[in-house]
């Protein structure tokens, strides 16, 4: 008896080893779990504030490139924790660049309404708050350095487009272009008639541009000289020779005639026959 009650004593016990081991490596994989869950909510969060940090890297440098004060600007989104990325409300947020810096002369009830809601959404209130109130009064803040803070915060640079109104006005004082002056110089101010204008060069097919012979300018080819007896004065170191004329002309007859009989004979083609029998047909 005392075996048996021994046996089961040691039966007992090790069984609730065995239990207490298992409870504790059931403890263990929980503690193991709740470990990665946190590691992976951890992973998850590094992941989104990063892509969330290249985003307003992305947006930042693309408002640094305007210049149009006019153009839209992008509004930079910021990281909450176990929610991810966060824009503004879009409908208190600047569309332009204009819109940003009018606030720091807020006149509406909307524009404080803006001003507020973006100092409080980026967190730069107390760096924008008016100190110069008491502290009995409600805190404000102040236009000039939250739209200071917002336009670092945005990546905006006010310089670029100082430039590009100066630039457009500079355009707009200098009247028309060089091209409008041009073809209002075509037509007379006093008379209305159009005025003269050089031709432009007509191209070729296959060439280069050319010029129509009848549009150049060139003087009219010289007339053949008559002598005193009628005969057509010879050029030195030639004979005489009836000019081309560009535009068909009346010949006349005698002259003509005169030229062509004055003309040299064509010379004689030399004999291949030898001495000894041109003599024989001579004869």
């Amino acid at each position: 008896m005392s075996s048996d009650v021994a046996t089961k004593a040691f039966v007992r016990s090790e069984i609730a080893s065995v239990r207490a081991e298992i409870a504790s490596v059931k403890s263990d994989l929980a503690s193991f779990k709740a470990e990665t869950k946190a590691e992976f909510r951890d992973v998850k969060a590094t992941i989104s504030e990063m892509q969330v940090t290249m985003r307003q890297s992305d947006v930042r440098a693309r408002n640094s490139r305007l210049k149009n004060p006019t153009a839209r600007i992008r509004a930079i989104p910021i990281f909450i924790h176990g929610h991810g990325a966060k824009d503004p409300d879009p409908s208190f947020f600047p569309k332009y660049a204009d819109q940003l810096y009018n606030l720091r002369k807020p006149q509406t009830a909307r524009d404080y309404q803006m001003l507020t809601d973006l100092s409080k959404f980026y967190d730069i209130w107390d760096e924008a708050a008016d100190t110069s109130q008491s502290g009995e009064e409600e805190e404000k803040i102040d236009p000039e350095r939250a739209v200071e803070l917002l336009e670092e915060i945005l990546g905006l640079e006010e310089d670029r487009f100082i430039a590009f109104r100066a630039k457009a006005q500079q355009l707009a004082d200098q009247g028309p272009l060089a091209g409008e002056k041009r073809d209002r110089l075509v037509t007379s101010s006093s008379t209305g008639e159009p005025q003269p204008q050089r031709r432009k060069l007509q191209t070729a097919e296959q060439g280069s541009p050319t010029v129509p012979f009848s549009q150049t300018p060139s003087r009219a080819p010289p007339r053949a000289q008559i002598t005193s007896d009628g005969t057509p004065a010879v050029p030195s170191g030639g004979s005489p020779t009836v000019p081309f004329t560009e535009t068909p002309t009346r010949v006349n007859p005698e002259r003509l005639l005169i030229t062509l009989t004055m003309a040299a004979p064509p010379p004689r083609p030399r004999s291949t026959i030898p001495d000894s029998q041109a003599e024989t047909a001579s004869s």
